[in-house]
């Protein structure tokens, strides 16, 4: 599954890869930046990173030595050992922040490499796929967290949609296109994220704009009706009624029965019961 070897700091390395495959380059030392070359093209490792890299057949690695006493564990795994794990999205080069975990396995490698134990590679071999299995689950979780953020961004502009402009009655799918995102990651994550559907909240919109605009005293209900998108009056009633129970015409009587007098919005509603 996998071949391995290690570099130090001082000497010259030169690998070539069998197979296409993923370079993983595990240093173990100091935050230093690590240049390195695939062919002919000059790379480098970032601070305190380790790398996965996609290389072909025959491409080979090289890496110049320099004054230090660093080490690095250069891991080849072959293409169709990591075709139903690695992340098809990720780029051609992919820095992996190190953590304890990671730094404890690389120690621990570097440590048995070095020694004369019976049973090292296999050891060895075990550590790596512990390091390589801790690196595609934190590729993971990032390409999750970033997936959340995307989808965060996508449910707000949905949400500014919808209250954009009330007259409007967007469905699933227009708004899934309008934000570009897919249907279904847009109603689970909507949900999930404002605790109602996409329907609910763009009803509840527009029926607590509706009730605004009543008890403003400003507009018919034919007018309120249409400004909340509803081609007729008497389907608005009805919405109206089954959203907060009671007609939008009792919520008006209530308004001019008690207009001028000082009495509160809860106790509006509270009175139109009656009505």
């Amino acid at each position: 599954m996998m071949q391995y070897v290690i570099w130090e700091e001082r000497k010259d390395i030169e690998v070539f890869f069998p197979s296409n495959g993923y370079l993983n380059i595990l240093y173990n030392g100091p935050i230093c930046e690590l240049s390195y070359s695939i062919d002919r093209e000059l790379l480098s490792k970032k601070e305190a990173q380790n790398i996965i890299q996609h290389v072909k057949e025959n491409q080979k690695l090289h890496i110049l030595g320099r004054r230090g006493e660093n080490k690095a564990i250069i891991i080849f795994i072959s293409e169709s050992s990591l075709s139903n794990i690695f992340p098809h999205n990720e780029p051609p080069v992919t820095h992996i922040l190190d953590n304890s975990r990671l730094s404890l396995l690389k120690s621990r490698v570097l440590e048995i490499h070095f020694t004369e134990h019976i049973s090292k590679n296999i050891r060895i071999q075990s550590l790596l796929l512990d390091a390589l299995a801790l690196q595609l689950e934190m590729l993971n979780a990032r390409n999750e967290s970033t997936i959340h953020t995307v989808l965060l961004e996508k449910i707000v502009q949905a949400q500014q949609l919808i209250e954009k402009d009330l007259t409007k009655s967007y469905t699933i799918s227009e708004l899934a296109k309008a934000v570009g995102t897919n249907e279904q990651y847009l109603k689970k994550y909507f949900k999930q994220h404002l605790g109602k559907t996409i329907m609910h909240y763009a009803l509840e919109a527009k029926m607590l704009y509706a009730k605004k605009l009543i008890m403003s005293g400003d507009f018919r209900i034919a007018d309120v009706a249409r400004m909340t998108g509803f081609k007729h009056a008497t389907h608005f009633s009805m919405s109206f009624k089954k959203f907060f129970g009671v007609l939008p015409t009792s919520l008006r009587y209530a308004l001019i029965f008690f207009q001028g007098t000082s009495i509160e919005l809860a106790e509006f509603e509270l009175l139109s019961l009656f009505l």
